[in-house]
């Protein structure tokens, strides 16, 4: 990974610093929250792709 250190914002006319990189700073309650939201998404995903596949039988 390349570190651009800072660079000018001509915008705002400042001079702006990249933010420092977390290294394993997920907790596991973050985690597991991950880990339901993403089979509640696949879940969704299933269950819409069988309404739109009965439908499309009609």
């Amino acid at each position: 990974m390349t570190n651009l250190g800072k660079w000018y914002d001509p915008i705002s006319e400042r001079w702006v610093a990249p933010r420092e990189p977390r290294h394993g700073t997920i907790s596991s309650e973050a985690s597991e929250n991950h880990v339901r939201e993403r089979e509640r998404t696949v879940e969704v995903q299933r269950i819409w792709r069988a309404l739109v596949d009965c439908c499309a039988r009609d």
